[in-house]
Order: C-alpha cells, then sequence, then structure tokens
C-alpha cells in the first residue's frame, strides 16, 4: 500500500479477470490496488505485474484494469448495450472491451496475429504473453498516461476482434471512456 502527502491512501483501480471453465463454470479474479497517482510508473508497473503473475498459468477469457472502475461491466458492454452474459458466453469470439490494461484470450490474440504483431503494432507500452494462452497489453507506462489518443490506438489494433455496434454513451454510466465508433467500420 502507498500512502499520498497527507498519510491518506489513494485508489488507482482494480484488476479484474474472468474465466470460462471447460465445465461451463466461471472464475472470477480481482483486486483493488492503491498507489500514490495514476502518473506513478513504479506502482503503476507493480500492479500490471501482480495481475500478469497471476494470470500467467492460465487462459484467461478477458481481464482489464482501468482508472477508478468498479463496475463489473466492461466499458463496450456499456456503451454497446451488451448484457454481460452475452458477453461471456462470446468471450473467445469477440474482446470484451479494451482498457488501460486489457487481457485478451488466447484465442483472439491469435486472430490479432499473436504476441509479436501485437507488439509490432506500436499500440501498447507493454505486450505480456501468458504461458497457458493470452497476451496481456499494458497501454501506457502508466494510467494517467492512457490518453484518448492512446486509446485510439489500441481501439484500432484491436477493432478485428472487437463486437460490432455503434456506441453510445450511457447517461448511467457518464465516466466511461471509449473510441466512438463502430469497430465493424476500422476492420
Amino acid at each position: 500500500m502507498f500512502l499520498t502527502e497527507g498519510g491518506e491512501l489513494a485508489i488507482l483501480g482494480r484488476a479484474s479477470s474472468r474465466h470460462v471453465l471447460s465445465d461451463g463454470s466461471i472464475w472470477r479474479a480481482s483486486a483493488v490496488a492503491k498507489v500514490n497517482s495514476p502518473d506513478d510508473a513504479a506502482s503503476c508497473t507493480a500492479v500490471v505485474d501482480f495481475l500478469y503473475a497471476a494470470l500467467d498459468g492460465s487462459s484467461p477469457l478477458f481481464g482489464h484494469i482501468e482508472w477508478d472502475d468498479f463496475d463489473e461491466l466492461t466499458n463496450l458492454d456499456t456503451v454497446l448495450r451488451r448484457r454481460r452474459r452475452t458477453s461471456l458466453r462470446e468471450g473467445r469470439q469477440f474482446l470484451r472491451g479494451y482498457a488501460w490494461v486489457t487481457v485478451c484470450p488466447a484465442e483472439l490474440a491469435a486472430r490479432l496475429g499473436g504476441a509479436a504483431a501485437l507488439e509490432d503494432s506500436g499500440a501498447f507500452h507493454r505486450v505480456l504473453p501468458l504461458r497457458a494462452g493470452g497476451v496481456l497489453l499494458q497501454a501506457s507506462a502508466t494510467m494517467g498516461g492512457y490518453t484518448n489518443q492512446v486509446m485510439e490506438r489500441v481501439f484500432e489494433t484491436l477493432a478485428p476482434v472487437l463486437p460490432p455496434g455503434e456506441p453510445r454513451p450511457d447517461p448511467t454510466h457518464p465516466d466511461t471512456r471509449f473510441v466512438p465508433r463502430d469497430a465493424a467500420t476500422v476492420r
């Protein structure tokens, strides 16, 4: 845990991952991390490394780290009005969302050309392949560095595996960050 100058803890965000097992059950992992600021590179790296270590032996369906987002919905589920159950069921056909850190399942990473192609795309600060399949994608060195321009690069790179549909802001989730374009038009 890290303290701010005033001695109070600052919340970075939640690392969350869900897995659909071969028997159809869902395994979910999540953690809340505390850091000095979204621009603290050491703390941000530690959070990403923690998620990587937690997932490295699994083949996750999806995972993400976002700033101050503790909702169960992904950004795309929210703006595409997708039901969580549909999103989970289709999680190895369409990537459930994109964020500062996105965990992409093996099936979708392969459709994107694999870890090497994702690294060569220039859209990510770090690309970490998971031993059991899939890849962890860190968009920028810090959460504060996840600007709209960086988010746009991530969206364009991941568009071939994102669900189609015209995203619309949801007034019940006004802070949801997304690129206001249908991924199907980018493919």
